[in-house]
């Protein structure tokens, strides 16, 4: 039996209401990762594999960061959550993407490329530089929200979907939810 990539169900999120979390992370849209797809996609006459994903997996990954950004209320404040449907397969782009900068970290084989180009927009794109340490771990913290898989989550989401009375079982849930943000260095 073959599995088929991208064929998984979407996956109910429930994201921090208050946008200081994707705000921060938003840049990796429009300055890290369409510049990734953009160099895979120049580079997509070779049969190198140079930038180790096509560029619509990095094309992808940017546009569900700025989704997920634009559903986030600017005037969100603490104790508001938002509920998102991730389809499974920009849940894929983006943990696929996070593997990549993961790699390059570690230095595994055939990043150089990929770092040297990391590496380089650090430097000319942001002040102070980021590193390519920063990249990952800020896309390490949006995945760490879209992934989190606790009854507590089905909980909060199936209360905000309901629009119920917020008892004492969602509020205890809501407090995993927190918990587990903080622990990942999420703001919320």
């Amino acid at each position: 039996m073959k599995t088929v990539q991208g064929a998984g169900p979407d996956r109910a999120c429930v994201l921090p209401g208050r946008p200081e979390w994707i705000k921060d992370v938003a840049y990796l849209n429009n300055k890290v990762l369409t510049i990734l797809a953009s160099a895979a996609e120049a580079n997509a006459y070779r049969d190198d594999n140079r930038y180790l994903l096509p560029a619509d997996t990095y094309r992808t990954a940017g546009m569900t960061i700025a989704a997920l950004a634009e559903s986030v209320p600017t005037d969100g404040r603490a104790g508001q959550v938002v509920l998102y449907t991730l389809p499974a397969w920009k849940l894929e782009a983006l943990w696929n993407v996070l593997l990549v900068l993961r790699r390059t970290l570690a230095d595994g084989p055939d990043t150089d490329v990929v770092r040297e180009l990391l590496e380089n927009l650090g430097f000319d794109l942001f002040t102070p530089p980021r590193t390519v340490e920063r990249f990952a771990s800020d896309l390490e913290k949006v995945v760490s929200v879209l992934t989190l898989d606790l009854p507590a989550v089905k909980v909060v989401a199936t209360a905000v979907a309901l629009d119920e009375e917020r008892d004492e079982a969602v509020v205890d849930a809501y407090r995993q939810i927190t918990a587990a943000w903080t622990a990942a260095g999420i703001q919320h």
